[in-house]
């Protein structure tokens, strides 16, 4: 596995000057953070685009939103360009990503982001080796696949679409 290089953040955002290699979270104490950034990408007819886990990795085979660390020195919004490009072949332009959340938790700032597009499925392409298939699923669809299991949340209720209309995300 090659070296990921992530900055740390204290409880405030602030980047406090210390790189860690990715795989090392864990040496983290309680006030400090590295920054994920995630991205729902919907399509016309509102489904989501979900993406599967290669089985090479922790909870292989399991569904997914794209996304993936901040490398040290990146910002958000270019990393979650950076994502986009390299898991699925995706282009999206600044203007087109709408940040809605951020999430803190264990040692984790979660950037959330809604990306409003329709991609042909055939059009995609898994260049880095960590997505194996990708589909579009209604809101219900995705909602039956965490109750079993299917996904990598553990529940519907730490997604960005409960208590949220997914026309107006």
């Amino acid at each position: 596995m090659k070296e990921e290089l992530v900055d740390v953040y204290d409880k405030d955002r602030n980047k406090t000057g210390k790189i860690i290699n990715r795989s090392d979270i864990n040496i983290l104490n309680n006030n400090e953070y590295i920054i994920t950034v995630h991205c729902f990408i919907i399509n016309l007819y509102n489904q989501i685009l979900l993406t599967q886990r290669s089985f090479k990795k922790n909870r292989g085979g399991k569904w997914e939103e794209t996304h993936g660390g901040l490398k040290a020195g990146e910002k958000s919004i270019e990393g979650i360009r950076r994502e986009l490009q390299e898991e699925i072949g995706v282009s999206a332009e600044i203007d087109e990503l709408k940040l809605i959340k951020i999430l803190k938790r264990k040692n984790k700032f979660r950037d959330i982001y809604i990306l409003r597009k329709d991609i042909p499925l055939d059009s995609l392409k898994y260049n880095d080796g960590e997505v194996i298939n990708c589909k579009y699923v209604s809101l219900n669809e995705f909602k039956t696949m965490i109750k079993n299991n299917e996904c990598t949340f553990e529940n519907f209720e730490e997604t960005i679409f409960y208590n949220n209309d997914i026309e107006k995300l």
